[in-house]
């Protein structure tokens, strides 16, 4: 009987022991494994990556464009990697993604306005209202976009202060971009005394737009007569030029018109010169 019991211990033993270390022997290579794919799965991201910035429809993105494309491809190519690793090892992906899920409201929650801004920069960088280098202003901030990035926009404004706007604001806002086009429109206007000379007026107005190299001949300068609210005669020069010569314009054409008329001794109703950039 003592000798039955411990042949049955024996065995159980040598049973417990067998799945033991078949159940370490099978963990084992599972997490062998999940490093091979792992290992593998990175070096094929990477050729993967590469495959893509030889791309031609990639070498024709902008940088930022460009920049965040890749950076979303090659973001969700290592997720898949590592769930797909996760997976071999015998966890649950539906459990993964609902722990996932889980933290990411969470997250989204606290990080609203943050959530917002990226959402704002994705906007901008799809929709392209403007680029690095444009002039822009959005009723609140102007000057150059000097960066573009998944958050903020850093704007030099012409006294070159940096400005950090948050994509959500420009995203949402009526942005005038300056530098859009190729050419801009300047109109000074002059408010005289009822007894200048009106035609002498117009062409004192006109030479100073032509004396001025960076005016465009086409289209070309125009000087015009506008009646105000109050019967004083408003002269108004209207030029155009390259967009990259804008401040060179309006300085130089502000300062010829008032020389002109003072030098010509014509009567101004107003100390003041109005400057209007409509186009």
């Amino acid at each position: 009987m003592l000798a039955e019991e411990l042949t049955w211990g024996g065995q159980l033993s040598q049973s417990i022991a067998e799945q033991f270390g078949n159940g370490v022997a099978g963990i084992a290579m599972k997490i062998v494994a999940a490093l091979a794919i792992l290992l593998i799965g990175t070096l094929l991201v990477k050729g993967l990556m590469k495959l893509i910035l030889k791309m031609p429809w990639n070498k024709n993105l902008d940088s930022e464009v460009k920049t965040f494309v890749n950076s979303a491809i090659k973001v969700l190519c290592y997720t898949l990697v590592v769930l797909l690793a996760v997976a071999t090892v015998g966890v649950p992906i539906a459990s993964i993604i609902a722990v996932l899920g889980s933290c990411g409201l969470a997250v989204g929650l606290a990080l609203q306005g943050s959530l917002a801004n990226l959402a704002g920069g994705i906007m901008l960088l799809i929709f392209r209202p403007f680029r690095v280098g444009d002039y822009i202003t959005d009723g609140s901030n102007e000057g150059t976009v000097k960066e573009i990035n998944l958050f903020y926009t850093t704007i030099a404004t012409a006294d070159n202060l940096k400005l950090t706007v948050p994509n959500a604001g420009l995203s949402n806002a009526s942005i005038k971009n300056l530098s859009a086009n190729e050419t801009r429109r300047l109109d000074i206007d002059v408010t005289l005394s009822p007894a200048a000379d009106k035609e002498k007026v117009c062409q004192l107005m006109l030479d100073c737009a032509k004396n001025n190299e960076n005016v465009l001949d086409d289209p070309a300068p125009e000087a015009l007569v506008i009646v105000t609210d109050g019967g004083l005669p408003t002269f108004r020069l209207r030029t155009w030029f390259k967009s990259g010569n804008y401040w060179a314009v309006y300085f130089a054409l502000n300062e010829a018109v008032q020389t002109a008329l003072k030098a010509n001794d014509v009567p101004l109703a107003h100390a003041q010169v109005d400057i209007h950039t409509d186009k």
